[in-house]
């Protein structure tokens, strides 16, 4: 089970905080606290300077819509996250300020988010 927090953001907005582990270049976990977002399809997206901190090797480009519907470019890199005990190979966006957790990791698990400020977010397998 991953647990986390809600918090608001500096918007006004509520955001469903929580740590994710990421293999670092030397096959370290390092803990990263990300956005757990179910408006994004994908895996996970890291800003640059964390990127940078674990010393990913770029993958490469992908074009992806995004939440404003347009189409844009976006490094990626290849590493792998702990998630429910398992080691998964992803892709991770470099985005340019939020880290996000997207529905491919989140498929097949139970999302419980208590929607106010300081709320608990729970996160089960299935």
């Amino acid at each position: 089970m991953i647990e986390g927090t809600v918090k608001r953001s500096s918007d006004g907005g509520l955001e469903a905080w929580i740590s994710v582990s990421v293999i670092d270049a030397h096959g370290e976990l390092q803990r990263c606290e990300v956005i757990a977002d179910t408006g994004f399809t994908g895996w996970l997206t890291l800003p640059e300077a964390d990127i940078r901190r674990l010393g990913l090797a770029g993958g490469g480009y992908r074009d992806a819509v995004t939440a404003s519907g347009n189409m844009e470019r976006f490094d990626y890199y290849e590493t792998s996250v702990s998630w429910h005990g398992r080691l998964h190979e992803i892709e991770v966006f470099q985005s340019i300020d939020q880290p996000l957790l997207g529905m491919e990791l989140l498929e097949g698990s139970r999302v419980c988010v208590v929607a106010r400020d300081g709320g608990e977010v729970v996160i089960a397998a299935e």
